[in-house]
């Protein structure tokens, strides 16, 4: 028996313009339409296998799913069917099948919208049935190596003293789809290890697989398995802070995705980096965590690029660019005075300035009484420049200003800022308020 299958990952897949399984999820559109038709040419040892399909106008890619089974076993490799709207008739050929023998079959469909099977078909080739011999024996094991992108799929073939070939059908649902490259699983007569190496997969995603075994004494298929693809950590490579003629503290968040993570930051005169600094630890939780590292023996008045890199058993990810010069002084942001004053729409103007350096300051400022919050806002203020922030004065925040009765009714606040770069500030005004009623 002759198997017309092909090796095909997503990444090959890609490659020629056919859709990739593991994305069907991504665009909000229709899924292919198809529909298995009667098989023709049936001869003692072929036939052609018949269809017909509506991509829906998206690119779609096509195989017949076939084997002596409604399991099947054996796939068609997959073939471009355009992306037009209307229904067409497809086929694929069949040879070296075995006489006197029922097939089953059907038709499976998909593009970037999702995957579609149709119903299924049997067909008898003529001719005497071949001798019973025995079949082999397939079990599908664990997976294992399970990283971000790829993995290694296992099982045991017992090839009944037959020549046996095995290969393992993979993909986002059952219906598989994809299929790694048939291999010699010798003719001996007791279960060996088999595996194969998967890649080109989506991280943090689902993937059925099972193993299948050939030989003259049948097609015998391993029991669907399951796999997720691990999530790698994600990393932000924040502002630089604190440079100095020769030094700077770099900075970032990680967000070690539920597995034990470590960082570090790359750095050099250029995107190549170069050096790095040593590596720590970002714990195992589920959120944020600021992350930062103190560069010494730098070259005064050089700019550097930097990037914040966090790896963990789900993967290594890195974060964007960013540069800062050593030798240049930082901006600072401060608040002046020691007033804000309310405008009748219940807004708070508070006066602030960003000075001492080239670049602008960003970063969040809230307003509160007896530690509840009555204001906040994100601001960014140009370098070497300043201006009223206007902050909405929360309704709770209203009333305390009409409740309180002390010093000229004056409303002691806490105004708390915190910037990127690291910088925080904390002091006391006084909100005075206009007239509002």
């Amino acid at each position: 028996m002759r198997k017309l299958h092909k090796a095909l990952l997503p990444v090959a897949l890609s490659a020629v313009g056919i859709i990739v399984p593991v994305a069907l999820a991504q665009v909000a559109s229709s899924a292919p339409a198809a529909t298995t038709a009667a098989a023709s040419n049936v001869t003692t040892s072929g036939a052609t296998l018949n269809g017909s399909l509506n991509p829906n106008g998206q690119q779609t890619s096509y195989a017949f799913q076939w084997g002596p089974t409604d399991g099947y076993g054996h796939q068609t490799s997959l073939t471009s069917a355009g992306a037009g709207t209307t229904a067409s008739s497809v086929s694929a050929g069949l040879t070296g099948l075995q006489s006197g023998t029922v097939y089953h079959f059907r038709i499976i469909a998909m593009n970037a919208s999702g995957a579609s099977v149709g119903a299924d078909q049997t067909f008898t080739t003529g001719g005497t049935p071949p001798a019973p011999s025995t079949p082999p024996v397939a079990a599908t094991g664990s997976a294992t190596n399970v990283g971000q992108s790829g993995a290694t799929v296992n099982g045991t073939v017992d090839p009944g003293g037959q020549a046996a070939e095995y290969y393992f059908e993979y993909g986002p649902t059952a219906n598989y789809g994809l299929e790694t490259a048939a291999t010699s699983g010798g003719s001996g007569a007791a279960p060996e290890p088999v595996s194969a190496d998967i890649g080109g997969l989506s991280s943090s995603s689902t993937y059925h697989y099972r193993v299948v075994a050939v030989s003259p004494g049948g097609t015998a298929l391993g029991a669907d398995q399951t796999f997720t693809t691990t999530t790698p950590p994600t990393v932000t490579t924040g502002l630089a802070s604190k440079t100095g003629k020769t030094s700077a503290v770099v900075n970032g968040t990680v967000n070690p995705q539920h597995q034990t993570t470590s960082y570090y930051f790359q750095y050099g005169t250029s995107t190549a980096y170069g050096l790095q600094d040593s590596s720590a630890g970002a714990g195992s939780g589920t959120g944020n965590v600021a992350v930062h590292a103190n560069l010494t023996g730098l070259t005064t008045n050089t700019t550097y690029h930097y990037r914040l890199v966090a790896q963990s058993a789900g993967g290594i990810s890195y974060g964007s660019d960013q540069t800062f010069t050593v030798g240049q002084p930082q901006s600072q942001v401060s608040f002046i005075g020691k007033m804000g004053f309310v405008s009748p729409g219940r807004i708070i103007g508070v006066e602030a300035a960003c000075l001492g350096g080239a670049e602008s300051c960003t970063g969040h400022v809230t307003i509160s009484h007896d530690g509840v919050v009555i204001g906040q806002r994100d601001f960014d203020i140009a370098a070497n420049s300043g201006g009223f922030q206007n902050i909405e004065l929360s309704g709770q925040g209203e009333q305390m200003m009409l409740g309180y009765n002390g010093v000229f009714h004056l409303l002691p606040v806490t105004v708390s800022v915190t910037t990127p770069t690291g910088q925080k500030i904390s002091q006391t005004i006084h909100l005075a308020r206009w007239i509002w009623h």
